[in-house]
């Protein structure tokens, strides 16, 4: 089969002809219909700190994705059928340590995640336990492609009830202007988006925010504070992990508010924990992933529904064999969600 692949502890990717994934007594084959493109996958192929400190090539790139099933192994036969189209939680846990046995498998020690850890879905196929794969019921698999990513945003929005809410994004990537959809359709009263570039502040607003910020223009914290009164963001969600943004979360929350974070800093952040948190009561929560699996039957029931539209933030699709071309437009910061399309 054509698989992308990390062939050597150096920057760049190859298409290859790769043998076919053997399916499981517990696994289901799935032929990749659509996959998404996420900066991950970018720190591979530019092979960057990170990547050469987890990323044990060769190995098949590439975590998110919906196909059709195709075969079933002896043990997952009945459980789905074939042909039915599916996506997968690309994160495999153990479900034999403390957080998996207490409902807390999303921060599983052991975590092997497809397309960094092993062999994932940038291939005509793949194979994934059973256990991780979900039914979409009718959501196509464009759609299906980026449940991986989508589902980020749900875990970083809807952990506490928003309805009536003030919410701030910081950071209109992808995943951020996800959140934006979600908390207008969670009932936000109003949604504040912040980021530096036009092209994203754009698609946050087709989203949904009815406050569009440039942080490079204003000062976004006395904006927030402006929006609410004096008062503050009951949620603020930051995806971008940029220092100046952790600091504008902790200065545009309000008293006895919320602080998600997703984004990832990339070395240690100076905050003033005293004034910042401490003293205005202000509770802190560190999302990885998505909760197993409380968050896909969120994301489905919102996209059954008709609740949420994600496909506004999808902007560019490319062949399997474009990966180039796939990520040069990540880096071009002019591209929302990449997707490939595989197959089918």
């Amino acid at each position: 089969m054509r698989a992308i692949v990390k062939t050597h502890r150096a920057p760049g990717l190859e298409l290859q002809e790769v043998p076919e994934p053997t399916c499981g007594p517990t696994d289901i084959l799935i032929r990749v219909r659509h996959a998404g493109v996420c900066g991950t996958d970018l720190h591979i192929a530019d092979w960057d700190e990170w990547a050469q400190g987890r990323v044990k090539p060769p190995v098949v790139v590439g975590h998110e994705f919906a196909g059709e099933v195709v075969d079933m192994g002896k043990e997952a036969a009945g459980q789905f059928q074939k042909g039915q189209t599916v996506t997968a939680e690309g994160h495999i846990v153990c479900g034999h340590c403390r957080q998996c046995r207490t409902g807390n498998g999303h921060i599983c020690r052991f975590t092997q995640i497809i397309g960094v850890d092993r062999n994932g879905a940038f291939a005509d196929y793949i194979a994934m336990p059973a256990s991780n794969v979900m039914p979409l019921d009718g959501i196509p698999t464009t759609t299906g492609a980026i449940m991986d990513p989508l589902g980020n945003a749900f875990h970083t929005v809807l952990s506490p009830d928003i309805a009536g809410s003030t919410v701030l994004v910081l950071g209109c990537g992808p995943i951020g202007c996800f959140a934006v959809g979600i908390a207008r359709a969670a009932g936000a009263a109003r949604v504040i988006a912040s980021d530096v570039n036009p092209v994203r502040l754009e698609l946050a607003r087709r989203m949904g925010a009815q406050v569009p910020l440039n942080a490079a223009q204003e000062d976004v914290v006395a904006r927030v504070l402006s929006e609410t009164r004096g008062e503050g963001a009951d949620l603020v969600c930051e995806m971008s992990g940029h220092p100046s943004a952790l600091k504008q979360a902790f200065g545009a929350v309000r008293l006895g508010g919320r602080v998600h974070l997703l984004g990832l800093p990339k070395g240690e952040v100076g905050l003033n924990l005293s004034n910042d948190l401490i003293f205005k009561g202000v509770t802190v929560y560190g999302v990885i992933g998505r909760k197993m699996f409380e968050t896909w039957n969120q994301m489905r029931s919102f996209l059954s529904s008709g609740l949420l539209d994600p496909t506004p933030v999808v902007t560019h699709r490319f062949p399997l064999a474009n990966i180039d071309g796939a990520l040069e437009a990540i880096r071009s910061g002019a591209a929302g969600k990449v997707i490939l399309e595989i197959g089918g």
